[in-house]
């Protein structure tokens, strides 16, 4: 997954919807986190991910991170229920 002549993965953990990564860029020396989020749907779940994300990221006392990945939000609640009904076009391919 990483270039091991760029990057030095110290670290992985897996918690409540954030992959974090802790390591550093071997050509700079700086050392970053990296929180890479598959945030559920459901509104209160939602809120206490960011809330838990927040928190982790105060904790860090100003290292570098970099939050990525797919926070599953919307701007209007016409998006997400445009979502649900019926058939859309997609360039996904279902498994057999």
């Amino acid at each position: 997954m990483w270039d091991s002549s760029e990057v030095e993965v110290w670290s992985s953990t897996s918690r409540e919807h954030v992959l974090w990564c802790h390591g550093r860029f071997l050509k700079s020396d700086e050392e970053f986190f990296l929180a890479n989020v598959y945030a559920p749907c459901e509104q209160g779940v939602t809120q206490t991910l960011w809330d838990s994300l927040s928190g982790r990221i105060q904790l860090l006392n100003g290292e570098r991170v970099c939050v990525c990945g797919d926070f599953n939000a919307v701007r209007s609640i016409e998006e997400r229920r445009s979502s649900r009904e019926g058939p859309r076009s997609s360039d996904h391919i279902p498994f057999n």
